[in-house]
């Protein structure tokens, strides 16, 4: 019995270091992903360190190095950001308060994607009003940049330009308000808080 539990144990271990053997071979020669190229792996982006036979390093963005078996890298979604030219989808989602011109809204936040020339002219850029919220219309704005390494600095500086911008055009960007209503309790000096008291529209 135990001899047979052995077995079996070696024969997974086998198993997985032929499949990562296996799936080394298959990136050495089909290349989908190369030493240097940026990738995306489990929601995690970074710079593929080194390729070898059973595993794979990839430097994150944060420092750390992420080591991942062969079989895995390639049995996951991985995106690799460098074969498809470096270029980045970014989207952001930001509300302006009720009784904004919707028209007004849209048309700064298209002209303040369009300013910047970090940001693909095609395919444009495209800013809608997505839904209602409880306090804000919402916004959607969906652009590429150039390059995926300036993808957080762009970003950045995409959401300060909008928070400068909106100040000097007078659009408020709202937040969750809640309102409370406060009752004389009879016979008494206190107040008591309505237990019932709903947000603010």
């Amino acid at each position: 019995m135990v001899l047979g539990a052995l077995s079996v144990g070696v024969g997974l271990g086998l198993q997985g270091l032929v499949s990562n053997l296996v799936s080394g071979l298959v990136i050495a020669f089909e290349k989908p992903v190369s030493v240097g190229d940026l990738i995306e792996v489990n929601d995690k982006s970074g710079t593929m360190k080194s390729i070898g036979f059973r595993s794979s390093v990839v430097s994150l963005a944060d420092g750390a190095y992420l080591i991942i078996p062969n079989s895995d890298l390639l049995s996951q979604h991985l995106v690799n950001w460098t074969m498809g030219k470096n270029h980045k989808k970014i989207t952001i989602t930001l509300g302006v308060a009720y009784g904004t011109d919707i028209n007004q809204a849209k048309a700064v936040l298209t002209s303040i994607l369009t300013a910047d020339d970090r940001i693909m002219a095609s395919p444009a850029a495209v800013v809608v009003a997505k839904d209602f919220d409880e306090s804000a219309i919402n916004f959607q704005l969906i652009f590429w940049i150039h390059h995926i390494s300036e993808s957080l600095s762009i970003r950045s500086d995409i959401i300060a330009q909008i928070d400068k911008t909106f100040k000097e055009q007078g659009i408020v960007i709202p937040f969750p308000q809640q309102e409370v209503t406060v009752k004389q309790v009879q016979g008494g000096s206190g107040g008591e808080v309505d237990k019932n008291a709903s947000p603010a529209k």
